[in-house]
């Protein structure tokens, strides 16, 4: 599912104002939830587009263990996002997918994100734009 990421030496969680390149710039938006990969085109159908979220690493939550599990990105990758602007606010998910056995057996979890080559950019994104009272306000609780 990716229950958080790592940029400029900052971990990311749902619920943040996170930096993602989106048509050759940088934007930001707060991270909403996630997208299967599964139903990418009913996404794409209702108006989301694909973006970039650079990182350096990732975490799942183990469902075994309820620890966070990380892994590092593949040089040159990036975490697949959709930008959602239908609300009143745009918005980012992240795009998830089924995980291998393997994958499922290493991180405990049976989702992972989509970790692809970027569209635009896999460069790390200026210390993401965010200020503290910016993050208190748009943060939510995950259970």
């Amino acid at each position: 599912m990716c229950a958080s990421f790592e940029a400029n030496g900052k971990q990311w969680r749902p619920g943040r104002i996170i930096g993602v390149w989106s048509n050759g710039q940088a934007q930001r938006a707060v991270w909403s939830g996630f997208a299967r990969s599964e139903i990418l085109s009913w996404w794409m159908d209702k108006g989301c587009v694909a973006v970039d979220v650079p990182a350096v690493r990732f975490a799942e939550r183990s469902r075994r263990e309820g620890r966070l599990i990380w892994g590092e990105m593949p040089p040159g990758m990036v975490i697949r996002g959709l930008w959602d602007a239908t609300g009143a606010v745009p918005q980012v998910l992240i795009v998830t997918r089924q995980a291998t056995s393997g994958e499922e057996e290493s991180f405990g979890h049976e989702r992972m994100p989509m970790l692809v080559a970027p569209i635009f950019s896999a460069q790390l994104l200026p210390e993401v734009l965010e200020t503290e009272s910016e993050s208190k306000s748009h943060q939510m609780e995950l259970f």
